[in-house]
């Protein structure tokens, strides 16, 4: 299990910040004050982004395992990928709490801001409009690009 899996288990369960972050030897107390009220970030590789849809891939499903193998096409594993799902409003707050290499926004809301973000349709949507494929894996090229 590794540190960012381990906090999000904690965090689950109620556990206060201060009692699992990791405190660093020459941090004085000042310091550790601040490192208390700090959430580490989640490491991934890929970090996929969507708003709130009836078709979440962040539950089990078809949408979920074709998710999956478009990202396993450019050779991402599930272990690599975080998925979540945000208010249109949340994703500055969202960014924030992961040390992403690639952002994947699926939403026609959210916007790239950054080189390593990427914006595409939803797995839902390409499920419904083959016509969408074309330009989702013009997207997924570029994130595989970005992560060598």
């Amino acid at each position: 299990m590794n540190q960012a899996q381990r906090n999000d288990y904690l965090e689950a369960l109620g556990v206060p910040d201060f009692l699992y972050l990791e405190k660093s030897s020459t941090a004085n107390t000042a310091d550790t004050a601040n490192v208390a009220t700090t959430t580490p970030k989640i490491n991934t590789q890929c970090l996929v982004i969507e708003t709130q849809n009836a078709h979440s891939f962040c539950q089990a499903g078809n949408t979920q395992v074709f998710l999956f193998k478009m990202l396993g096409a450019i050779g991402l594993k599930t272990a690599d990928i975080q998925c979540v799902s945000i208010q249109a409003n949340a994703l500055t707050a969202t960014l924030e709490k992961y040390n992403a290499k690639t952002v994947l926004l699926m939403s026609a809301t959210l916007k790239p801001s950054l080189p390593q973000h990427f914006s595409t349709h939803h797995p839902s949507e390409i499920l419904v409009n083959e016509s969408f494929k074309r330009a989702a894996w013009e997207v997924l090229k570029k994130v595989q690009q970005c992560l060598k």
